[in-house]
């Protein structure tokens, strides 16, 4: 091959492994998670049960919350069940007794999430929030005791696209609301692991794997003045408590494997080495 069209075909090989980089969030079916010297196989998704959270919502004089007003929760969502995946990529069903013994039980914990109001309807009540990603602390834990004691196994944070509603803030017991949380993995602890059931373990780094939780909200206590905000003493706040029900599924943002992706500045090096290369043939043979 002349020196001319290998230059342009490396150029062009560059180019190809570059644009080559990205990769798509896909939802995983038929995983493996390793917890506390157990490994449960075929993991389709998880149920979420028993969540209780603690909310103090910034308000105005009247008692009411207002568009861009804060809040902060703390909280747990004390029961994660599995739900067994059916065929991998299909429909996922019933909830195995337990999972792989002695692990009997997971939970979450997080602790000073954070946001602000979205909208908010005078009239009704309905309200609507985003959490702000990057704010509180969220741990997974696992109990093979029965919950006498807990174990954390990872790490989680807050991502965008997080945040919910409530059909009446002022509401009674059992007001209804609905919110999703976008979670990505920070760290894995104490021998805790997940495998996506693909070659390896199908992801480079915790980082690569998300949780997306949805989950049915009620207010258990409604919300009532209670003075000064516990995150802020210069707000005024009302605190309410919400349980939750709901269900989780795993992401993942990295393809299976990936190759190592060359430096970027070494590609565009050569491509101008080889146009430099080029010219200077070209200046000889006119010469």
């Amino acid at each position: 091959m002349q020196l001319k069209q290998l230059v342009i075909t490396l150029g062009l090989a560059g180019v190809a492994i570059m644009g080559s980089a990205a990769h798509a969030m896909t939802i995983q079916d038929a995983w493996t998670l390793s917890a506390v010297g157990t490994t449960t196989t075929h993991v389709g998704h998880l149920g979420l049960n028993g969540g209780v959270t603690t909310v103090s919502q910034q308000v105005s004089q009247n008692g009411s919350p207002f568009v861009g007003a804060k809040f902060q929760e703390f909280g747990n969502i004390f029961s994660l069940n599995y739900v067994q995946d059916n065929v991998l990529g299909l429909g996922d069903f019933g909830f195995p007794l337990s999972y792989a013994q002695p692990l009997d039980g997971f939970r979450v914990v997080f602790t000073g999430l954070s946001g602000t109001v979205a909208t908010y309807n005078s009239v009704t009540g309905a309200i609507n929030y985003t959490f702000t990603p990057g704010v509180g602390s969220i741990t997974l834990q696992a109990t093979s005791n029965n919950a006498a004691s807990w174990i954390d196994m990872a790490t989680l944070s807050m991502q965008g696209a997080s945040g919910g509603d409530l059909a009446n803030f002022k509401g009674k017991n059992q007001t209804l609301g609905q919110s999703t949380l976008f979670l990505q993995f920070n760290s894995f602890m104490n021998g805790f692991n997940v495998d996506l059931d693909g070659p390896g373990l199908g992801y480079n780094a915790p980082t690569d794997l998300f949780l997306q939780l949805q989950t049915t909200n009620k207010i258990s206590s409604p919300f009532k003045y209670s003075g000064a905000c516990s995150f802020d003493t210069r707000l005024l706040c009302a605190s309410g408590k919400v349980t939750s029900d709901g269900s989780a599924d795993l992401f993942n943002n990295a393809a299976p494997l990936k190759i190592p992706e060359p430096n970027p500045v070494a590609l565009i090096a050569l491509g101008l080495l080889g146009i430099g290369v080029i010219n200077r043939r070209r200046a000889k043979q006119l010469s």
